[in-house]
Formats: structure tokens, C-alpha cells, sequence
């Protein structure tokens, strides 16, 4: 009883202390007139003004192309309109970031050091939170209701005791919503809800500014963002197809995942048309793909298929680690144990919160990782009568700090500004509240993920409808380019073909494509081929990953179809033997004389059976190259963390290709 007693009176002295921190900084901002209008200049104050989004240009563009390009953009990407950015010290808006990824550079204060990518992106969508937008004009004008509230004070003024108060707001838990923040946003969040017009407007207008046919593709966009318990996530990332956009955005404090996506079934209809990206799952506490609603209420058939309606892309790969696999989780995979962030949860933390419908935070569980998610898709069509998980791949950055496509190991400098800025905080040598808030290891973070997508021309019409069939991939930050095609009686040697694109195109499907049920004594066959990224290291393999179903069982196993340096994959194992690359550790230097420019194959599926649904697919892994951290330790000249690997292989995965068998 003493000790709870001791510990509710720390509490209490703690919350003092934030709110006379808070009240001092006010203070001496209203003593010493030291605003923040010198940090506001990434504002643009003629959004206030404006009561109509511009539209995007239409200008000519050069003509598309009927076998299709590779296209590299970044979606999920935050800016100062983003609360905790702002907070974090991002002092950018849209137009910089959208002039970021077209190649100029910016100046990271936090990091005390300017930013630039190797090579432009091809398309991003800006994805700032709905769930702050309003809080960001309130606390940033002088002439706001709550502009001196103390959490305005504290975002005002950078402190990241304020973080806390912020996840606190958003935070859904069981059969609870968000709320707003009063302080920020009056009773009932009239003040802020009125406020984000003028964000969202913005946002529009800056992606039609800056969108560029056949250039530069801009997307309209926004992140739904509802937190779990510690830390925990259920964020997604919507995309819109044209300029034709809601008038205002659905955030955690209108509801759950599931009324988000009937919102946008309901008010984006004919001209207009969205996609919702569910991200890095690896942190959804088993909530995201789970055996319930984000409510924790029974799953409907109703419910899933507007999942599968509007949900054609998961994000797979991300800053917050990977979520296709994890060693030790319904496989033996040795390429699973890439880029993890949690451990593989215990038999004791496995075990599912009633009321929460979650299990143990800060674990992964089978429905906290893509490939189990995909095998569970092909086990739930006997249930519901469809499959209600058949998704493509994204990769994302979830980078706050303006900067989408900065995902070079070697030039990184964080992804947050304040809370990773400098290599000491990176390597969890010195620690930030936001990090112990969200309690991640913070050297096992990364750079982040890029999306590629395959479409006839670099415009919001032909890359949206990309993603919404699902011919995407996404890689671990490169620029390699991947693609695969599955159909029946495709040649043994299409791989060596001229026109091997244009006859996979005729005689099967792409990724995110169906293959129709085998006829008696057929096989389905594969063409596999990938690219390197010049800017990167040399391709190792192209791998397929299968899954399927068994007796009501799902099972998967994965193929080496394709390996470098003269070497081909065992028959009785399937794997490529090593190719012996290497890392010098002291200058990060990579062997020169291994690995290959670019890999193909045809590939015929040895162990198919005609009547068990399946799914295919490729996974491609350069040579090993330094992780972000050994640059990170060599130059602080200190010891790497014990934690995380001083390497990586980077990598590509192209999207699934499904096969069903006919029905009896």
C-alpha cells in the first residue's frame, strides 16, 4: 500500500513538473515576444484564404508504354502538417517534400546537416495524420482559442514531454475511440475540425502544384492513425486516385477502421476513387488481420469484403522493421530473420486480451506478419466464399521529416528529427521520451521502404490503377526493379526470349493477378526477372515463396529459382549455394566480382497439386552491403550495437499471384 501510495504522489510531481515546464516556456515566450512565426515559414498562409482546391496541370505527356514501366515512389511520407513532426522540429511542408523527391536538397536542423536523394522519385503521396491536422493551425496562430493551452505551448516549443499526452488522445482501446484534445481543440474538437479544412486543403492543392503528367505523379492523401496500448498501431495510409477528394478526412476520433472504410465508400464515389493502405502490421498487436474488428467484435462477411474492396495493398516493409516473416513463425526460413523489430512472442504472451482482442505488445504473432496473413486468406475462402486477404505489397518510409525516398543506408540521419537526429540517439547510446514511449529498440529501426509499381505512364490514372490491381513491389529502400508473370504453357525458355514480356503478357497474368484452374496434367509456370540498382549492390537470387492449403492446413516452402555468379539451385534443397560476397566492416567496401546485373528465369512449380489453392511470390536479395548503423558507429568510432546486424541484403518483393482450383 506505502510503495502504490509513493508511486501515485511520483505521478502527481511529475505532471507538476510538466505543467510548470510548460507554464515557464509560456511565460518567457510572452515576456521575450519570441514566437514561433520564424518557424512557421513552411506554412503557407494563402491555404487560409483559399476556398476551392486549383487544379493539377494538363500539360502533354510523353506516350505510355503497353508493356509497361517501373515506377519508385514513396507512400507514406509526413510533413510539419503532421502534429508529431511539428513537434519533432519538421519545419517543412507538402511542396518541399514534393520538392525533395524530385531531387533537391533540404536542411535537417536536427541533424545539423542537408539531405538530398540519389536519383528522383517517380510519385509520392504525402500522407500527414488526420488526427492533428486541425491541433497544428490551432496551436501555430497567434489568434487561436487555445494557442496558450499548455500542450499548444508544448508542441510550440519542441518538447517531447508533450509526445506522451499526444498518443494518450488517440489511443483506441477495445470498444473506445480517440478524442480530442480539449486544450488544443475546444469542447468537442469544434475548433479543430473546422481548423483541418484549411490543412486538407493545402494538402490538395500542393499535390496539384506540384503534379507533373508523365513527370512526377503527386497523390491527395492522408494517414488514419489510431494508437493501441503502448505503442501499438492500426494506421493506414489513404490514397486518392484524382483531384475529386472527400471535403474532409476521417481520423481516429470519428471511429474505427471499419466505419473509415464505409466514410469513404459513402463520400468518394464516381469521379472519385481511394485505396487504403494498412502499415507495418508487425506493431497491430495481432489486432490488424486478427480474428476480430479493430473493435473487437465478431468479423463479418460484410465487413471483410469491404476490406477486400477498398485494402488491395498492405505495407510490408517500412522504418518500423519487417513484417512479411519472422524466424521461427510457421517456417524455416533463414531470409526471415531480416530487419525485426520485435522478438517472436512466448506461449504466455500469446495469449489474446478479451476485452482488447489483442496479445502481448511489443511481440510478433502469426497475424502480425504478411505471409501468415496470405496463407490465412486461402484457409478463410471456405468460410466466407471469397478470400478476403489477397494483397499486393507496398513498402513505405514513415519519415518524418519531409524527405520521402530517403532510404540510403549510407547518407541516413534519421527519419524524426529530434528523436533520431544525431548517430548518438540512433544507436540508442542517448535516449529520447518519445522512444521509451514507444518503447522500440531503437537501433532496430531502419531507413525505410519504396513502392514500385508497374504502369503504362507515370500519371495519378495509370500508377493508382497499378496499385489497385496490385502489380507492385516493394524493396527494403534500393531501387531494384522486380516482376513476375504466372501462366499455363508459357515456353521452358521465355526467360532467353526478345519479346518475353510481351508473350508473358499474352499467355498469363502479372503480379496481383488470378490464374485460372489447371486442366489435367498441367503446371503452372513462372517468369521471373529483376534488376539491379545501380546505385546498390549486386543481385544475389530471385526467390518464390509459396503458400497453400493442405486438408484445411496451410502450409509454404521457399524456391531458389535463380542464382548469380554461374551457380544453379540444388534440386533436392532448392537453394543457391553462398556466392561469397563480402563487407569490409572498416570502409564498408563490397566485392566488385560477385553478384549479377540482372537475373531471369522460367520457372515450372515442382510440387504442384491441381486442387489445393496457392499462392507465388518472388523475393529477390542483393549482395550483403553495410547496415545504416556500422556507418553510423564508424563514425563516432565506437563499438557496434550488440543488438542489431553491422549488415544487411537488401531486397525486393513482388506482389503474390493466386491460383484457385475449380470448384467441384
Amino acid at each position: 500500500m506505502e510503495r502504490n501510495h509513493l508511486k501515485n504522489k511520483l505521478k502527481l510531481f511529475g505532471k507538476g513538473l510538466l505543467l510548470a515546464g510548460l507554464v515557464v516556456a509560456g511565460a518567457l515566450a510572452a515576456i521575450l515576444k519570441f514566437g514561433m512565426g520564424n518557424e512557421l515559414l513552411w506554412m503557407q498562409p494563402a491555404a487560409q484564404d483559399v476556398g476551392h482546391a486549383i487544379a493539377p496541370s494538363s500539360a502533354a505527356r510523353p506516350p505510355a508504354n503497353p508493356l509497361k514501366n517501373a515506377y519508385f515512389g514513396e507512400t507514406h511520407v509526413h510533413t510539419g502538417y503532421s502534429l508529431d513532426a511539428n513537434l519533432f522540429g519538421t519545419k517543412y511542408d507538402p511542396r518541399m517534400a514534393y520538392r525533395f523527391a524530385r531531387g533537391e536538397s533540404v536542411f535537417l536542423s536536427e541533424a545539423h546537416a542537408y539531405q538530398r536523394i540519389s536519383a528522383p522519385l517517380d510519385f509520392v503521396a504525402v500522407t500527414d495524420h488526420a488526427e492533428g491536422m486541425g491541433a497544428t493551425v490551432q496551436c501555430n496562430d497567434p489568434n487561436s482559442k487555445t494557442y496558450w493551452s499548455l500542450d499548444c505551448i508544448g508542441v510550440r516549443y519542441k518538447l517531447l514531454v508533450t509526445y506522451k499526452r499526444l498518443m494518450a488522445n488517440v489511443k483506441q482501446q477495445g470498444k473506445q475511440t480517440g478524442s480530442y484534445n480539449p486544450g488544443m481543440c475546444g469542447d468537442g474538437g469544434k475548433d479543430c475540425i473546422e481548423a483541418a479544412k484549411s490543412i486538407w486543403l493545402d494538402e490538395q492543392n500542393a499535390a496539384n502544384e506540384y503534379y507533373q503528367p508523365g513527370v512526377f505523379t503527386t497523390f491527395i492523401a492522408y494517414e488514419f492513425s489510431p494508437t493501441l496500448v503502448q505503442g501499438g498501431m492500426l494506421h493506414r495510409n489513404v490514397i486518392f486516385r484524382g483531384s475529386k477528394v472527400p471535403d474532409s478526412v476521417f481520423s481516429a476520433f470519428d471511429g474505427f477502421a471499419e466505419d473509415m472504410l464505409r466514410w469513404l465508400e459513402r463520400t468518394c464515389q464516381g469521379e472519385c476513387q481511394a485505396l487504403s493502405i494498412p502499415h507495418n502490421p508487425n506493431l497491430s498487436w495481432g489486432l490488424m488481420f486478427g480474428d476480430t474488428n479493430s473493435d473487437g467484435t465478431p468479423l463479418t462477411r460484410e465487413n471483410l469484403a469491404l476490406r477486400a474492396r477498398l485494402e488491395k495493398l498492405v505495407e510490408i516493409f517500412q522504418i518500423k522493421g519487417n513484417s512479411e516473416c519472422a524466424a521461427g513463425i510457421n517456417n524455416n526460413d533463414e531470409q526471415c530473420q531480416f530487419e525485426n523489430l520485435w522478438p517472436v512472442c512466448t506461449p504466455e504472451q500469446l495469449v489474446v486480451d478479451p476485452k482488447l482482442a489483442q496479445h502481448a505488445p511489443r511481440c510478433v504473432a502469426p497475424h502480425d506478419l504478411v505471409r501468415n496473413v496470405l496463407k490465412k486468406g486461402l484457409a478463410a475462402e471456405t468460410k466466407w466464399g471469397f478470400n478476403p486477404f489477397k494483397l499486393g505489397f507496398a513498402g513505405g518510409g514513415d519519415n518524418h521529416n519531409a524527405t520521402p525516398g530517403d532510404t540510403n543506408p549510407a547518407t541516413f540521419r534519421g527519419h524524426a528529427g529530434a528523436p533520431d537526429g544525431t548517430p548518438e540517439l540512433r544507436l540508442g547510446i542517448k535516449h529520447t521520451v518519445v522512444g521509451d514511449a514507444l518503447g522500440m529498440p531503437v537501433a532496430a529501426l531502419n531507413p525505410g521502404g519504396l513502392t514500385g509499381v508497374w504502369a503504362e505512364e507515370n500519371t495519378r490514372e495509370a500508377i493508382f490503377d497499378a496499385m489497385k490491381r496490385k502489380e507492385t513491389f516493394a524493396t527494403s529502400g534500393t531501387r531494384l526493379r522486380v516482376r513476375l508473370f504466372g501462366g499455363f504453357g508459357l515456353p521452358a525458355n521465355l526467360h532467353l526470349q526478345a519479346d518475353a514480356v510481351a508473350t508473358a503478357i499474352k499467355l498469363g497474368v502479372p503480379m496481383g493477378g488470378d490464374l485460372r484452374a489447371a486442366k489435367p496434367g498441367e503446371a503452372p509456370g513462372f517468369l521471373a526477372m529483376a534488376l539491379r540498382d545501380a546505385n546498390s549492390a549486386p543481385l544475389q537470387k530471385i526467390q518464390i515463396v509459396k503458400g497453400w492449403t493442405s486438408n484445411g492446413q496451410t502450409q509454404e516452402r521457399v524456391y531458389d529459382i535463380a542464382c548469380s555468379d554461374g551457380l544453379r539451385p540444388d534440386p533436392a534443397s532448392h537453394r543457391c549455394a553462398d556466392n561469397g560476397a563480402t563487407v569490409k566492416l572498416a570502409d564498408c567496401s563490397i566485392s566488385q566480382d560477385k553478384g549479377a546485373a540482372q537475373l531471369a528465369t522460367t520457372w515450372t512449380d515442382p510440387d504442384f497439386q491441381a486442387g489445393q489453392a496457392a499462392f507465388y511470390y518472388v523475393r529477390v536479395l542483393e549482395n550483403p552491403v553495410c547496415r545504416w548503423s556500422q556507418y553510423d558507429a564508424s563514425r563516432l568510432h565506437v563499438p557496434h550495437p550488440a543488438n542489431v546486424p553491422p549488415t544487411i541484403q537488401q531486397r525486393a518483393w513482388g506482389s503474390p499471384i493466386w491460383y484457385t482450383p475449380a470448384q467441384p
